[in-house]
């Protein structure tokens, strides 16, 4: 008797050791759903507050360097239909006259822009200047660290992937470069085309193998006599037409849509790919900053990364939208531009035009 009544003991305990401890376990998952609760109605109550200030400010003012008002105007428009009280004015320029304009304007006190987005080759003497808002940037928690300035100043906008690409009519696949030193073959001599701005193509071959190797690579290229020519969208349509049999710097993002358009263009694998961000800040004396910080949060969100890329094709930092790029990056090697190799940017424009475009 007393043995079962032992046995019974045991069992007793050792259910109730084993209730305990699910309760102990559930208990911090109860914890974690009332956290939850509670950030969300936190957020909420930060939103309404925004879009109190914000419908007294009316407007975000956008100065940016890069992309049509073809691919904003749908993004704008998305904004709009969450923010219908707001209007957002954008201003395209290139990357000095933006920088010259934030800085001019700055100097006699004036401040009309609220989010800027420039080259990475000018965002380190931009940040010099404290004209940028630190930001935490919260919808990018996700977001690798490199699309990050390490302070909080700018994030990534987008990343472009600078392809080396050949018409497929012009040059046979067992003919085409399949590698780097392939493009020193002379059979290219007089066939090759770049932009005549395309620093950032030397800056990233020297992040990529140091400055040493990038010259002596580029002075045995300049003996195949390369072209400049003008914006990349137009580099295309000439290579595409024949004008040349291999453009040494296109972006991979307009390559997949003319290929899908049924173009004569392939690209080269190279070792590594090369990449370059765009990043974006809010300026430290927005004019409107109820209304920017609403903006950066809003393009920053999965449905703005998500339709940034559905119009635009191009390659966005937040790891949950799955571009055609990083879809057609996969199993290559890529380097990404890093932000302090920006200091070099003169040096870099010097050494493509005195050794590769003279």
């Amino acid at each position: 008797m007393a043995s079962t009544q032992n046995v019974f003991l045991q069992i007793l305990v050792l259910t109730t050791v084993m209730v305990v401890t699910q309760l102990a376990v559930a208990a911090p998952s109860n914890l974690q759903l009332a956290a939850a609760a509670s950030s969300e109605e936190a957020k909420k109550q930060r939103e309404a507050r925004l879009i109190e200030g914000a419908k007294k400010e009316g407007r975000v003012v956008f100065w940016h360097t890069g992309g049509s008002a073809q691919e904003w105007e749908p993004l704008f428009k998305k904004f709009r239909e969450r923010y219908p009280f707001l209007v957002v004015e954008n201003w395209r320029a290139d990357d000095q006259q933006l920088y010259q304009k934030i800085t001019t304007e700055a100097k006699a006190g004036v401040y009309n822009v609220d989010l800027a987005s420039s080259e990475i080759n000018l965002i380190a003497d931009l940040k010099k200047t404290g004209l940028m808002k630190k930001y935490d940037w919260p919808n990018t928690a996700s977001w690798s660290p490199q699309y990050k300035d390490r302070d909080g100043y700018w994030i990534t906008r987008t990343i472009n992937c600078a392809a080396v690409t050949y018409n497929t009519n012009l040059v046979v696949s067992a003919d085409a470069p399949k590698n780097w030193d392939d493009l020193l073959d002379p059979k290219w001599k007089g066939s090759i085309s770049m932009g005549k701005d395309s620093g950032d193509w030397v800056l990233m071959l020297w992040a990529a193998w140091g400055k040493e190797k990038t010259v002596n690579f580029l002075k045995r290229l300049a003996k195949n006599n390369v072209s400049p020519g003008a914006g990349a969208t137009a580099r295309i349509e000439m290579l595409a037409a024949g004008a040349y049999k291999v453009d040494l710097r296109l972006n991979l993002h307009q390559i997949l849509e003319y290929q899908k358009k049924g173009a004569p263009l392939d690209w080269v694998r190279t070792d590594p790919m090369l990449l370059k961000g765009t990043p974006v800040f809010i300026a430290e004396h927005a004019p409107h900053p109820n209304a920017v910080i609403l903006f950066a949060d809003w393009f920053t969100s999965f449905e703005a990364q998500q339709a940034y890329h559905d119009v635009t094709g191009r390659f966005v930092p937040d790891p949950k939208v799955k571009s055609r790029v990083s879809e057609a990056l996969k199993g290559l090697r890529v380097m990404l531009f890093p932000a302090e190799m920006a200091v070099h940017g003169n040096e870099a424009d010097s050494i493509l035009r005195d050794i590769v475009l003279k």
